[in-house]
């Protein structure tokens, strides 16, 4: 949804570049004109002839409009059907034809900037839903793992946790095995049975084969470790039958590590559904965690690109006409 208040914008101005208008166009060819006639009939009217050495008067009111009647050109005689001749557009409809090609162009170019970001953003990646948890809950997350090759099987799952993850519990996939590996944590978890100093490092899926265009989710039960407002940085290595891929980058980078971030804690005793069963939250943070917010700040940072395109297209197509008219 989020995406929607930018595109809006950017789909209006693509319409007016498109349609090869924009509002106010008309009216301001109009004042251009009228200034312009404007211009000759004051440069046409004659100069008042002295007849002595008082000052000149010049002429006002009905005398005023007189003279400037008097220097317009008389209309052109109207001519009949028969012998009637295309006659060659004038200024204002040359100068609103070449407004009118260039908008096309314009146009033309910002729908081609739309095309080439749009694979960008819908490339899958691979993710952790939801992306966002409350502080200290106690929650599923879904690695969720894509096969964007045309031929060849996901067959291994990689996922690096970071610290704080003192134990993690798995949902069975068919078919595929699960190794989940320890190591010693650098600070230890407090907990009411004790300090807790071994943690989750690595989990590993494989033995099975996701095939080409499909994904799998590979549910997770952990507790969120952290402070409100981090993010936590899940490295993950997906292995092909014959390449792997590392999702370990920064977000803006082709491969980037899947993240989620730690929302402030809710109130005791509030629950979430998770597959059909009630986990009970000692603490959690916002109500709604989306399981696409990646693809919404994906889609956002197109839409408003595509808006500033939009906006210097119009801006170009403006200041051209302005020129021209000038």
């Amino acid at each position: 949804m989020t995406a929607l208040f930018y595109l809006v914008p950017a789909l209006a101005l693509l319409g007016a570049l498109l349609l090869g208008r924009y509002p106010g166009e008309r009216l301001r060819l109009r004042l251009a004109g009228v200034r312009a006639r404007a211009a000759r009939t004051v440069a046409a009217v004659p100069p008042a002839r002295h007849v002595s050495f008082t000052r000149p008067r010049l002429p006002r009111g009905g005398a005023l409009l007189g003279a400037a009647l008097a220097g317009r050109a008389p209309p052109p005689a109207v001519r009949s059907t028969d012998d009637a001749k295309p006659t060659a557009p004038g200024p204002s409809a040359r100068l609103d034809e070449r407004i009118h090609m260039r908008a096309k162009k314009l146009a033309l170019a910002a729908m081609l900037a739309l095309a080439l970001l749009v694979p960008a953003t819908a490339q899958a990646h691979v993710t952790l839903q939801p992306n966002e948890a409350p502080e200290g809950a106690y929650t599923v997350l879904d690695v969720r793992v894509p096969n964007e090759s045309d031929s060849e099987n996901t067959t291994k799952v990689a996922v690096q946790l970071p610290e704080g993850f003192g134990d993690v519990s798995y949902q069975p996939v068919p078919g595929w095995k699960v190794e989940v590996v320890h190591d010693k944590l650098k600070k230890p978890i407090q907990t009411d049975d004790g300090p807790i100093t071994e943690g989750v490092k690595e989990v590993v899926f494989s033995g099975g084969k996701l095939p080409p265009g499909e994904f799998q989710d590979f549910p997770l039960s952990v507790q969120i470790p952290g402070k409100a407002g981090e993010e936590l940085t899940f490295k993950a290595v997906q292995t092909y039958e014959g390449e792997v891929v590392r999702w370990i980058g920064a977000p803006e980078t082709e491969h980037p590590a899947p993240q989620v971030l730690v929302t402030p804690p809710k109130e005791e005793g509030a629950s979430v559904n998770v597959n059909d069963k009630q986990l009970e939250l000692t603490s959690a943070g916002s109500d709604e965690s989306s399981s696409g917010g990646s693809d919404d700040k994906g889609l956002a940072i197109a839409a408003l690109v595509v808006a500033v395109i939009a906006l210097l297209a119009a801006a170009v197509a403006v200041l051209g006409s302005r020129r021209r008219t000038a």
